[in-house]
């Protein structure tokens, strides 16, 4: 079972990253801040990381170098997921460490494509939808809401750096 830390100052987002990454076998591990998320490392080894870059204190961009600057986490997979989307904030983001880059609100098919990619070298899924209405209504379990499912733009920006 691989193991994805989730960095992220939104209660309500992290819970549902862990909702929804549990429901497709992940241990998840969290954190709310920088601190917390370098704290959680010293004790944790994560396989991934998905860290949000506007945190409270050490912000997103400083924990990727730190967490960059301890032994034995130099290749291990982050993921920015950032509503800040401009060229300027990808570029920093790589600058710091992170290996991906994906915007807010999340597409939680694409990041799921995207950890399985990561972590298991291959798409495991035959279909881009696959669990989507599973997902939704565990969502909707959980927060008392449903989704929108409605399409949005969800530019996303990677490098294998």
């Amino acid at each position: 079972m691989s193991t994805i830390l989730v960095v992220e100052d939104y209660d309500d987002v992290r819970r549902m990253l862990r909702i929804l990454l549990e429901s497709e076998r992940f241990r998840v591990l969290e954190a709310a801040t920088g601190s917390e998320a370098l704290e959680v490392i010293k004790d944790q080894r994560p396989d991934a990381i998905l860290m949000d870059l506007a945190l409270p204190g050490i912000d997103g961009f400083e924990t990727i170098r730190r967490i960059r600057a301890i032994d034995g986490f130099q290749n291990t997979p982050i993921v920015v997921l950032s509503a800040y989307i401009g060229v300027s904030t990808y570029e920093t983001a790589l600058r710091a460490g992170s290996n991906y880059f994906m915007a807010k609100p999340i597409d939680f098919d694409d990041l799921l494509v995207l950890l399985k990619e990561i972590l298991f070298g291959r798409n495991r899924r035959s279909s881009k939808y696959t669990g989507a209405a599973i997902r939704r209504s565990m969502l909707s379990a959980a927060f008392g809401t449903r989704p929108t499912t409605a399409p949005r733009p969800s530019p996303e920006l990677r490098s294998s750096v």
